[in-house]
């Protein structure tokens, strides 16, 4: 992964680099959420004196020359007075008020005792901090109060100059400079190098090698034995990972631009998407286009179109189509237009604290994938049963879209009711990518749960159950689900709408023992409807086992459904009971699981209306039929 990030630097435009290179580690990019609180400070003499303060919104270009803002894991303090601060974590909780003793005070009081250590001048800033609490606290309640879960950043300026620009902090930017690359040769403050070595980035032999280069805690030699090659001894660690001093600033110079431009959300998780050209001999055009992409989506709003100079001409997206969800940005479907000569790699992670943990890797993704993906995504919506279904208002329609959030209702991630399924959601985003086959018994297995909930809740199962076939024919589209193996009885007779219906979704509904079951779901609605226009209640509803079924379960609703038709005198389907039976006898039931009888069964209830009888009368009440 980290030569593929260093591949990336010759790419990058030097503007861009120069950017957000700086030398302290500041954090880089926007984070609109974010208000300024800064305290101005009067030097007189010795003294400090508090002379104002104000609030800003937080401004990305002004925190590398004026605030100095660096993200620091709780457990670190920064080398400047700029930090997170909350009511909570001044130790205003509930009735409490604001406490010398709350986590973030005590930094800052560190952070100053630092500060002196490399400019005596600031002793009388440090001491004000120490000694005046209450002018603090007092000045930061104006804003705090105001929204108490909104997130600041606390600063300071003296005699109208921030920290990057005052002459007091000089010395500790200077100190902090120095430090910039400490990290990458210094065990227990040892500098500990090696010499005359191959670099791991390069390729070249170079007279100094360091052996801890990690941008993001991917290597964690330190904390961890040394690999094989350093004989698990820490202070080998550069036998097992050499970068040389040029690499290694690459590599950190890399870091915010990384972040800013090839960070991305997915359903909630972190992950990096890092392009790399395949043949080394390809034209540097390729991925100059690939990076002018990744770049030119920062600045759009989600769905936008992007803005791509003449060079980029060839794209003509009609719109853009989202893969992931309504409003997260993404460059798929651009990505998707360029050749093969460059894959993809999605790193997946989650950070706590200093600790960077790998979620899930997923490597080697090629153009022609995101294609692939496009292409299922667009067969699968296009299906009649996914479009103009009601709205929330009346007389408003929309159609159904396949999108990774849509999964994730079935794979939900750390879920107070249903649990965790974090690591299967995405080891089927995996599988989708990489058009990797999945299990298709586990798929059903996790729909059903969530119908089966929706269910017996009295929830509106319908439009679950038509997501999920969503979700299903998306996938058969990629050639990722194996639906049709060990089915018997294929050849089955029939005309009408129910054939027209199985032939276009052959790919599910291929089987005599799969068509009644789907039949007889269909059956059991339209006498539910029956039951509801009649008594206004659905006691059919209870015989249907929380849709638990199983192939002697359907028998018995098939049967009991056409005893009640016939009761009530308004048995209109018994053209529908004579084909189901039909199919019965020609079995093949027990090849299905009892997940796939459900699912089944759910979806010709969902679907009834493509096949309700014209015979059946007009006043028939459909309130307990689909709400999709």
């Amino acid at each position: 992964m980290i030569h593929k990030m260093h591949s990336l630097f010759e790419h990058i435009p030097a503007d861009i680099i120069s950017a957000y290179e700086n030398e302290y580690d500041l954090a880089v990019g926007p984070k609109p959420e974010l208000k300024v609180i800064t305290l101005d400070f009067r030097k007189e003499g010795s003294e400090y004196k508090l002379k104002d303060s104000i609030m800003s919104d937080y401004d990305s270009a002004r925190n590398i020359t004026d605030y100095f803002y660096r993200d620091a894991p709780s457990n670190t303090v920064s080398p400047f007075l700029s930090l997170y601060i909350s009511e909570e974590s001044l130790g205003k909780i509930k009735e409490e008020d604001y406490s010398v003793d709350s986590k973030v005070y005590k930094k800052f009081i560190r952070i100053l005792n630092r500060n002196v250590e490399l400019n005596a001048e600031l002793e009388g800033l440090r001491d004000f901090f120490a000694e005046q609490p209450e002018a603090i606290f007092a000045e930061l309640d104006k804003y705090l109060y105001q929204t108490k879960k909104a997130p600041y950043i606390f600063t300071i300026s003296i005699d109208g100059a921030h920290i990057g620009r005052s002459p007091l902090f000089k010395a500790i930017r200077e100190n902090t400079a120095d430090e910039y690359y400490k990290d990458f040769y210094t065990l227990k403050d040892k500098k500990i190098t090696g010499k005359n070595m191959v670099c791991s980035m390069c390729m070249t032999t170079q007279k100094e090698l360091w052996g801890y280069v990690s941008i993001y805690n991917f290597y964690t030699s330190k904390t961890d034995f040394a690999p094989i090659a350093g004989g698990l001894n820490k202070d080998l660690a550069h036998r097992n990972y050499p970068v040389c001093p040029d690499c290694a600033a690459k590599l950190k110079k890399l870091r915010p631009v990384v972040d800013k431009y090839f960070k991305f959300k997915f359903c909630g998780f972190d992950y990096l998407l890092i392009p790399q050209v395949i043949e080394q001999n390809q034209d540097s055009k390729l991925m100059d286009k690939v990076i002018d992409i990744m770049v030119a989506q920062y600045d759009s709003d989600p769905g936008a179109l992007l803005n791509l100079d003449a060079r980029l001409g060839e794209f003509s997206l009609g719109k853009r189509k989202k893969m992931i969800d309504g409003y997260s940005k993404e460059v798929f479907d651009y990505l998707a237009e360029t050749n093969n000569a460059a894959s993809y790699t999605m790193l997946f992670y989650a950070v706590n604290n200093a600790e960077f943990k790998i979620l899930l890797t997923i490597e080697d993704v090629f153009p022609s994938q995101f294609r692939e993906l496009y292409d299922a995504k667009q067969k699968a919506e296009a299906h009649e049963v996914f479009q103009n279904l009601p709205g929330k208002e009346k007389g408003e329609l929309y159609d159904l879209e396949f999108r990774f959030d849509t999964l994730k209702e079935f794979l939900p991630i750390n879920d107070r009711i249903e649990g965790d399924f974090s690591k299967a959601f995405l080891e089927t985003t995996r599988s989708i990518f990489t058009q990797k086959q999945l299990s298709f018994s586990f798929l059903l297995q996790r729909i059903m749960a969530k119908i089966r909930r929706r269910f017996s809740n009295e929830l509106n199962y319908e439009l679950t159950t038509r997501k999920a076939f969503l979700i299903l024919k998306f996938m058969s589209y990629l050639g990722i689900l194996n639906t049709t193996a060990n089915n018997a009885n294929k050849e089955v007779a029939m005309t009408g709408k129910f054939a027209d219906f199985f032939q276009e979704h052959k790919d599910f509904i291929d089987s005599s023992a799969k068509q009644y079951v789907f039949m007889t779901g269909v059956l059991t609605q339209l006498l539910i409807n029956i039951q509801l226009s009649d008594k206004g209640s659905a006691p059919f509803r209870k015989r249907l086992n929380s849709m638990k079924l199983n192939q002697n379960l359907v028998y018995r609703i098939f049967t009991e459904a056409k005893e009640k038709l016939e009761q009530y005198g308004k048995n209109y389907y018994r053209e529908l009971e004579a084909d189901i039976a039909e199919l019965m006898v020609k079995g093949g039931i027990e090849k299905l699981s009892n997940d796939e009888i459900s699912f089944l069964f759910t979806l010709g209830m969902t679907l009834y209306k493509k096949f309700k009888e014209p015979k059946a009368m007009d006043q028939e009440n459909e309130q307990g039929g689909n709400h999709v």
